[in-house]
């Protein structure tokens, strides 16, 4: 039974490669794809992680007794990344995966599905961990081969696994944490979680935006970098067992393997009772009131509302793009002064190296402002397509809409309409500031506000086909169908493409032609045209193709 349950596991670990939309293997191009972005992942953190290495190993192999700190510092980042990498794999795949109560209800005691739940994650861990620590060893033999002992290497074997145990412990919780959360929330679940994914996206940039200077504390002051992470005593136990300590590697490794078992035993206790919660948030009690006849196209909206604002990875996967422009926007009106001084100083700037006129300069660079409106705002709009994956969402569910006795292209239509009411809501507004701000002038901010309308649509129509075109509704989980789908990959492709292109295509071809805002118009009629060709194959072909899909 174990064996067959984690044949299971890592199938859907791995069915991103290799299990259709129908539940068979997929052959050809799109595994190809797959596996191309996949190991193109894996070949940047192994990449970044032996840069990262070297640069430590030229700087603490230096002196022996900095050397631990190597260690120490490549385990913090192998630990960072697993983390990062597998935790939300533990809130789906171990707490809330959809199929957790159809395997409690067959005849399987729940410690063999405990077991195989955890052994996922633990091999997910294990394999971010691998990406980074194992260039790290590897560094270590080429720049160090003084430093290597028989009895280091056996230690980093073991610690390498016992590092993998502590990365489990931690994700466990962690997951643990989201998913007692996640049962908890209430009606309020989906804003919750937005809210905190976006003061998390915040809080990285602004570590980030400090971290320029603790990476040169990190290379220039090893021996102050040393003393400080000295305090650390998990980091400080590795890089000493790494270098062939006995007794804090054998520390280190009971530690992990007790964390394993603790983290064992408290789900054991507690599995059951996670997986068949529900959300309690209080029931709704009829107000016994008179419902009033809706619409069909209202209706469907209305249902897609519903659906979109059910789900916090919906919001996220297919609109941050929309929910940074308003930022956007408000960051221009508020350092409005802040960017004329700025480009006034780089107009100076330029004109001082080259000896033209400043005020040439600064003119030209207010005239291709629009230009860059259209980059940033095409850019942001391009890759949060809602209708990429709206028809895999709807599952099995696709059955009952086939049912209705409705045309499909007002299902289709339906779900085009709640894109761009959505896209228009955040971008028009933002656009509108974002001029103002930038000091552009009315016929300008009338262009970049409909040329954004235009590519609304063209991506809401484009981003519908493609998802006709590629379903995924065989899922086990809505996540599936947000971040797997080809549909998605190609609109977020499209949408990354389209305003790089036109936008080369200007300064390369077009500057000495048109002005700005002509050319943006062309640029305008041209997404039109090809929204509209798009829209009649969504009213025929699209429809047909949409009435019998399964």
């Amino acid at each position: 039974m174990i064996k067959a349950l984690l044949k299971k596991q890592f199938l859907e670990l791995f069915s991103v490669f290799f299990r259709g939309k129908n539940g068979k293997r997929v052959a050809g191009g799109k595994a190809a794809l797959y596996i191309f972005l996949y190991a193109m992942l894996i070949l940047m953190v192994v990449g970044y992680s032996t840069m990262f290495a070297l640069g430590l190993g030229a700087t603490y192999f230096a002196n022996p007794d900095t050397a631990w700190a190597y260690f120490g510092m490549g385990a913090i980042a192998a630990v960072t990344i697993a983390i990062v990498g597998s935790v939300f794999m533990t809130y789906n795949s171990l707490y809330l995966a959809k199929d957790n109560e159809f395997l409690l209800s067959l005849p399987i005691q729940s410690w063999k599905l405990l077991f195989v739940r955890l052994f996922g994650v633990w091999f997910a861990g294990f394999a971010w961990e691998s990406l980074v620590l194992l260039p790290f060893f590897v560094i270590f033999y080429i720049m160090a081969p003084g430093l290597v002992t028989a009895l280091g290497v056996v230690f980093q074997i073991l610690l390498w696994i016992g590092l993998s145990f502590v990365i489990l412990f931690m994700t466990a919780i962690l997951g643990w944490l989201i998913a007692k959360a996640a049962t908890h929330m209430g009606r309020y679940k989906t804003l919750i979680i937005v809210v905190l994914f976006l003061a998390g996206f915040v809080g990285y940039m602004v570590l980030i935006s400090q971290l320029e200077g603790g990476i040169v504390a990190l290379f220039e002051d090893p021996e102050a970098v040393t003393q400080g992470l000295g305090g650390f005593m998990p980091a400080y136990a590795f890089g000493k067992a790494c270098l062939g300590s006995p007794l804090y590697g054998i520390i280190f490794f009971i530690i992990s393997v007790a964390l394993f078992a603790l983290v064992y035993w408290v789900l054991t206790i507690t599995f059951n009772k996670i997986l068949m919660s529900n959300n309690k948030g209080k029931a709704i009690t009829s107000n016994k009131r008179q419902d009033k006849q809706k619409s069909v196209n209202g209706t469907l909206i209305k249902r897609e509302f519903k659906h979109y604002f059910s789900n916090a990875m919906y919001i996220l996967n297919s609109s941050l793009g929309y929910i940074f422009l308003p930022i956007v926007g408000i960051l221009a009106i508020v350092n409005r002064d802040a960017v004329q001084v700025a480009l006034t100083n780089f107009a100076q700037e330029t004109a001082a190296g080259d000896g033209s006129n400043p005020a040439d300069i600064l003119m030209m660079l207010k005239a291709l402002t629009p230009i860059a409106v259209f980059f940033a705002v095409g850019f942001l709009g391009g890759t949060s397509v809602i209708t990429a994956p709206s028809v895999s969402l709807e599952g099995k569910r696709i059955s009952i809409l086939q049912a209705f006795p409705i045309h499909m292209k007002q299902v289709l239509w339906s779900k085009i309409e709640f894109h761009c009411i959505i896209a228009m809501t955040f971008t028009i507004p933002s656009v509108i500031l974002i001029g103002i701000g930038l000091s552009l002038g009315i016929v300008d901010i009338i262009v970049l506000v409909l040329l954004s309308a235009v590519m609304i649509f063209f991506f809401g129509v484009f981003g519908l086909a493609c998802n006709l075109k590629y379903p995924m509704l065989n899922w086990t989980n809505e996540n599936v169908a947000l971040k797997q789908s080809m549909s998605v990959l190609f609109c977020m492709l499209v949408g990354i493409l389209a305003p790089i292109v036109f936008t080369l295509l200007y300064f390369f071809v077009f500057i000495n032609f048109l002005m700005p805002s002509i050319y943006l118009l062309v640029v305008a009629v041209l997404f039109g045209l090809v929204s509209w060709l798009i829209l009649r194959w969504l009213n025929t072909q699209g429809a047909k193709k949409f009435q019998y899909l399964s």
